[in-house]
C-alpha cells in the first residue's frame, strides 16, 4: 500500500470534519445521517428529546466525531442526556458511546440481553481497536522518511494529532450496560414514550426503538437497504422485516447506514436476504464463488449506483451467501 494511501485511511478515523448531517425528522428526533462516501463503513445516530430526558441511539466508530458530536449535545440539549441505546454490538455502533459514556456519566447504557452477557468482549474489541490505532500510528511513522522532504513536517504534525488523541482514548472505558432488553421495554423521556424492542436478526442481540407514536422506527442495521448479513439470523431477519413492513402505523424508518425510508422500500432488502437465502437452498453443495454469478442482476443494479455500492455490494453478498450456507 502507498504510503498517502495508507495515512489517508488512518486519518479517516482522526479526521475532525463533519461526516454527518442533521435531519430533523420531528421536533423531538433528530437524524445524524453519514455523508454518502462512508454510508456502508459509519454509522448514523438519532437524537431523541422529550421534556425531561433525551436519547442516543448508537454512536459513530469514529472518535473524533463522537467528541464533536459530545460538545454539540453540550450545546443543543435542553434536557439531560439520560440514555445511551446500542442497536448492536458492531464496533461502528457501540464502541463510540464509550466517549459519551465519558462525557456524560449519568447517562444509562442500554442494550440487547445477549450484548449484555457478551459485554466483556465488547470491551476487548474498545481496547482491540486502539492497538490497531497505535499500530498503524506506528508503521506511518516508519514510512515517513520515504516522504518527499517538503512534506515530512505536514504528516508528521498529523501523525503527533494522532498520538494525542490516542493517548486520550485510552482513558476511556466501555462501561457495562445499567439496562438489558428482553422483551420490548417503555421508556418515559417526558411525555414522550418511546418503546426499545429485542430482535435476533441482523446479529442475536439487535434493539430498535419506536418513536413518535409509533410512526417512527430506529431500525439500525436491521433495516438497511443494503443490509450486512454476515452474522445474520436469515428466517427471523425476513420475519423481523416482513412485520415491520405490514405496520400501517409507521410512516418513516432511520435504518443504521443510509438514507431514511418509507415501509414499502423494505422490499429490496427482503428481495436481498431471500434471494441469498433461496441460493443456498436450492444449490447446498456449491461453493459460493459458483452461487455469486446466479444472483439476478435486476436487484443487483438496484445496489450497484455507485463505486461505494458496488464495492459494499461484492463485500455483503458474498458474506450473506457464507453466513446463509454455515447456518444450514
Amino acid at each position: 500500500m502507498r504510503f498517502c494511501a495508507f495515512l489517508f485511511c488512518l486519518f479517516l478515523s482522526y479526521s475532525a470534519q463533519a461526516s454527518v448531517s442533521w435531519h430533523s425528522i420531528t421536533p423531538e428526533i433528530q437524524f445524524l445521517q453519514q455523508q454518502n462516501k462512508l454510508r456502508f463503513y459509519d454509522s448514523n445516530q438519532v437524537l431523541i428529546e422529550g421534556k425531561e430526558c433525551a436519547l442516543m441511539f448508537d454512536a459513530s466508530g469514529n472518535f473524533a466525531e463522537v467528541e464533536k458530536l459530545a460538545e454539540q449535545l453540550k450545546e443543543r440539549l435542553k434536557t439531560p442526556l439520560c440514555y445511551l441505546v446500542a442497536s448492536h454490538y458492531h464496533d461502528d455502533h457501540l464502541l463510540g458511546l464509550a466517549v459519551l459514556q465519558a462525557e456524560f456519566p449519568e447517562a444509562k447504557l442500554i442494550v440487547h440481553q445477549q450484548v449484555a452477557t457478551e459485554f466483556s468482549a465488547m470491551q476487548q474489541a474498545l481496547t482491540d481497536k486502539l492497538d490497531g490505532y497505535e499500530k498503524s500510528i506506528e508503521l506511518s511513522y516508519q514510512r515517513l522518511a520515504n516522504q518527499p522532504e517538503n512534506q515530512q513536517a505536514i504528516w508528521r504534525d498529523k501523525l503527533e494529532l494522532a498520538k494525542k488523541r490516542l493517548f486520550r482514548w485510552r482513558e476511556l472505558t466501555l462501561n457495562p450496560p445499567a439496562i438489558s432488553i428482553t422483551e420490548s421495554t417503555q421508556l418515559n423521556l417526558g411525555n414522550y414514550p418511546v418503546v426499545i424492542t429485542p430482535y435476533q436478526a441482523h446479529t442475536k442481540g439487535d434493539l430498535t426503538l419506536r418513536a413518535d407514536q409509533g410512526r417512527v422506527l430506529l431500525g439500525g442495521d436491521i433495516v438497511d437497504s443494503l443490509p450486512y448479513p454476515g452474522h445474520g439470523t436469515f428466517t427471523r431477519w425476513i420475519t423481523a422485516l416482513q412485520d415491520i413492513q405490514k405496520n400501517t402505523t409507521l410512516t418513516t424508518i432511520l435504518p443504521g447506514h443510509g438514507k431514511p425510508l418509507t415501509p414499502a422500500e423494505l422490499a429490496l432488502p427482503l428481495k436481498f436476504l431471500k434471494t441469498i437465502k433461496e441460493l443456498t437452498n436450492s444449490s447446498p453443495d456449491k461453493p459460493v464463488s459458483e452461487l455469486i454469478p446466479l444472483f439476478p442482476s435486476d436487484v443487483k443494479q438496484q445496489y450497484q449506483l455507485d463505486e461505494v455500492g458496488e464495492r459494499a455490494f461484492s463485500m455483503f453478498l458474498e458474506a450473506g451467501l457464507k453466513q446463509s450456507k454455515l447456518s444450514k
